[in-house]
């Protein structure tokens, strides 16, 4: 049998078993999908269909393998949050009671609308888990953090005793985000802003006067860490490391529960594998932006996206990042 004839009969059966309560036409429309995108190297329509009639996993011609895959992309009835519910039902306990790392990131979708997504470092890429869509030039009815919490409520039954850390840069960092970290048992591992204000200890008694972070880290290979109250406007006694390193433009300024130092830097550093995922969904990777799956703007385009990023990341190495529109949760 050809190896790749073997390869779609086992992963057919595997997508079976993922999505038990899913059509049985919708589910090996989504196995299709991800074996063409496995074939090709590409989420682009037409060459994922000329690899899939190359390798005989399908015997209809390739227009209508072509029209097969756009037909579900453009599908409105498929209930999102009800399919990725079963997706990481089965995929997340499979690292339940490890030591886990997490990145909260917002990202522009396009001038309409913004993604505040939760993922998982796993390698070298980062596995999206939860995400919402949300408007950019208008006001949200649901506020900033009660997003986050939610995100982060979806995903903890599936985690058993984990010890998580949620890594997350300036945009979304601030008091209350530490706060819903500690009601969860997280950790958290956050960069602040140069001009947000601190109390350093020094001496063993914290500074009387608030200073900027710019005010102690001006000029590269500078560093502190230690012990400090951060926002004067909301304090939080916390742990802090700042170093800023030659080859950035400007210092890393991050807060934590855990201890200060070294090890926190290089922690923070694995947030880095976000650009590496968002490049993939580019022409370097997956070419998602020719593909059509983030412009239709569908439930169905949301599935794909979603379960081919997670399922080809988690089996070949690299990480598929699609830009949804649709929130799971």
């Amino acid at each position: 049998m050809d190896a790749s004839a073997l390869l779609w009969k086992q992963w057919h059966k595997q997508v079976k078993d993922l999505f038990g309560k899913m059509h049985g036409h919708q589910k090996k429309t989504v196995a299709f999908f991800v074996m063409g995108i496995v074939l090709s190297g590409t989420a682009v329509l037409q060459r994922m269909t000329e690899r899939l009639s190359e390798h005989g996993i399908s015997e209809a011609k390739m227009p209508s393998i072509e029209r097969r895959l756009a037909r579900f992309i453009a599908n409105d009835h498929i209930v999102v949050e009800d399919v990725w519910k079963q997706f990481i039902a089965q995929v997340l306990p499979f690292w339940r009671d490890h030591k886990l790392r997490f990145v909260l990131d917002m990202t522009p979708f396009n001038d309409e609308a913004t993604s505040i997504y939760v993922g998982l470092l796993v390698h070298a890429r980062l596995l999206p888990v939860a995400w919402c869509t949300m408007a950019a030039k208008t006001k949200w009815q649901e506020g900033q953090w009660s997003i986050v919490e939610r995100l982060l409520d979806a995903i903890i039954p599936y985690l058993g005793k984990a010890e998580c850390t949620l890594i997350a840069d300036r945009g979304l960092v601030g008091a209350p985000l530490v706060k819903i970290c500690q009601a969860r048992g997280w950790h958290y591992l956050l960069r602040v802003r140069k001009a947000d204000t601190c109390r350093r200890k020094m001496g063993g008694a914290f500074c009387r006067t608030w200073s900027r972070f710019d005010t102690f880290i001006r000029k590269p290979t500078e560093r502190w860490s230690g012990r400090a109250i951060v926002w004067q406007e909301e304090p939080i006694e916390t742990n802090v490391s700042a170093y800023w390193d030659p080859a950035y433009e400007e210092a890393w300024l991050l807060i934590s529960d855990l201890p200060a130092g070294r090890s926190r830097i290089a922690e923070y550093a694995l947030r880095m594998r976000v650009e590496a995922t968002f490049e993939d969904q580019k022409s370097r990777g997956w070419n998602l932006e020719a593909s059509g799956i983030d412009s239709a703007g569908t439930p169905g385009s949301a599935v794909i996206g979603s379960v081919s990023g997670d399922v080809v990341g988690l089996s070949s190495g690299g990480i598929l990042h699609a830009s949804w529109r649709t929130s799971p949760f």
